[in-house]
C-alpha cells in the first residue's frame, strides 16, 4: 500500500498525466468570482481532481486566507491540479496559502509519478523541504518554521528545469537558505498535487512561470515595464517575489539601472 505525502505537499509532477492540462500562468483564490462554488467538492471545478477515494475537499467559505473562499481538505484526501508550461518556460514559480496542524508521521511519498520539489508539513519538525538527489531520494532539510493552529503560511518554490534546482521561500523568506535539488529527472511542469494525512487548507494559489523584464507582472514585456523601473529604479517597492524575479533583467540578484537598460535593450531587440 502507498502511504500518502502527510498534510500540505507540494509536488511539481512531471509525468504525463491523463487529464487535461492547463497553460500557465494560472492564478486562484477559490472565490465565488473565480466560479467556485461553496458547499461543493473541487473535483471538476475549474480542472482541479479529487484523487482520493472516500476522503473530499471542498470549497469553503468558513476559513479562509482571503477572498471568500478557500479548499478545505479532509483527512486522507489528495487534489491534482494538472497544468503545463511552455518549452521555453524553463523556470516557474509556484505559490499558495497553505494551514494545517501538520502530522506526526515520518515523511513518505509515492515515487510515481516523478517529481520536482516537495514540501511537507510535520507537527513537530515543522515545514521541511526534501533535497532530492535526481533519482528519487534525497534527504529531508528543515525550514526551522514551526506550525502554529489556524495559521496560514505562504509557501512559494521556484524552480528551475534547467539546472533541476529548487528554492522554497515561507512567508516571503528563503527557507531553508540552501538552493534544492530535484526528487527526480523532472524536465518541465505537469501539475500541482497536495496530499493531506490531516485537516488541511490551500488558498490564493498561482503558478506563474519566469518572464525577464516583466516588472509590472501582467506576462507581458513592453512599455508599461520600463515605466515600472523608471518609478522604482532600485525595486524598493517590489515585495512580490515573483514581480523582483521578473525585474532582475540582468540576473544579478538586484534591482539597479542595469535592470532599466536591459529591459530597454530587451524590447528593442523584439
Amino acid at each position: 500500500m502507498i502511504k500518502k505525502l502527510s498534510i500540505t505537499a507540494l509536488i511539481i509532477f512531471a509525468c504525463a498525466v491523463a487529464m487535461a492540462q492547463v497553460a500557465i500562468p494560472y492564478k486562484t483564490g477559490f472565490d465565488a468570482a473565480d466560479g467556485f462554488t461553496a458547499g461543493n467538492t473541487i473535483n471538476g471545478q475549474d480542472g482541479w481532481v479529487v484523487l482520493s477515494q472516500g476522503a473530499d475537499a471542498t470549497i469553503t467559505n468558513a476559513f479562509k486566507q482571503s477572498g471568500d473562499q478557500a479548499v478545505a481538505l479532509e483527512a486522507n484526501s489528495q487534489i491534482d491540479k494538472p497544468l503545463s508550461a511552455k518549452p521555453a518556460e524553463t523556470i516557474v514559480w509556484m505559490e499558495g496559502y497553505f494551514s494545517g496542524e501538520g502530522t506526526d508521521a515520518e515523511p513518505s511519498f509515492p515515487a510515481d509519478p516523478a517529481a520536482s520539489a516537495i514540501v511537507f508539513f510535520s507537527k513537530t519538525n515543522g515545514i521541511q523541504c526534501l533535497n532530492g538527489n535526481g533519482t528519487g531520494g534525497g534527504s529531508w532539510v528543515p525550514t526551522g518554521v514551526s506550525l502554529v493552529k489556524d495559521q496560514w503560511y505562504k509557501i512559494s518554490i521556484r524552480q528551475d528545469y534547467t539546472t533541476k534546482k529548487w528554492k522554497c521561500f515561507v512567508n516571503g523568506a528563503q527557507a531553508p537558505a540552501q538552493e534544492l535539488g530535484f526528487r527526480d529527472n523532472v524536465t518541465t511542469l505537469h501539475g500541482f498535487r497536495n496530499f493531506a494525512d490531516t485537516p488541511s487548507w490551500l488558498d490564493t494559489f498561482r503558478v506563474i512561470p519566469v518572464k525577464k523584464g516583466d516588472a509590472n507582472l501582467d506576462n507581458k514585456v513592453d512599455a508599461a515595464d520600463i515605466v515600472t523601473l523608471v518609478s522604482d529604479p532600485t525595486g524598493s517597492g517590489i515585495t512580490d517575489l515573483i514581480q523582483k524575479d521578473n525585474a532582475d533583467v540582468d540576473n544579478s540578484g538586484a534591482i539597479s539601472t542595469a535592470d532599466l537598460a536591459a529591459l530597454v535593450n530587451k524590447i528593442l531587440a523584439k
